[in-house]
């Protein structure tokens, strides 16, 4: 029993992994499509808007139903949370902070 044990934990790890190097591959992609829209506010807002759905959706749909319903279980989701960089958050601007950027001095062309 102790054999079928490792077995399934080697294949967890490895399962871990193999999903790590996918997300970081999405992360990579979504990146370079940031950056061919550098410059573009518009666009690069719409990136961002599209992160907080997916963001939403996977919290409220997948995650909240994952808890576990036991107290145990539950510490190790909290002391994780706590131990690898706390609760992942989607920072909004505020809009003064939006606003600053009208207050610095416009560039002036010359011809």
């Amino acid at each position: 029993m102790a054999q079928t044990e490792i077995q399934s934990q080697n294949r967890s790890q490895q399962e871990q992994t193999t999903d790590l190097a996918e997300l970081e591959a999405i992360s990579d992609r979504l990146w370079q499509i940031a950056q061919a829209h550098e410059g573009n506010p518009t666009s690069l807002l719409q990136i961002l808007r599209v992160l907080e759905a997916t963001h939403k959706r996977i919290r409220d749909d997948l995650f909240q139903l994952a808890l576990p319903n036991s107290r145990h279980e539950l510490f190790n989701v909290l002391r994780d949370i706590e131990t690898n960089g706390g609760w992942p958050h989607i920072y909004r601007m505020k809009i003064n902070e939006i606003c600053r950027y009208l207050e610095q001095p416009e560039e002036v062309e010359e011809l």
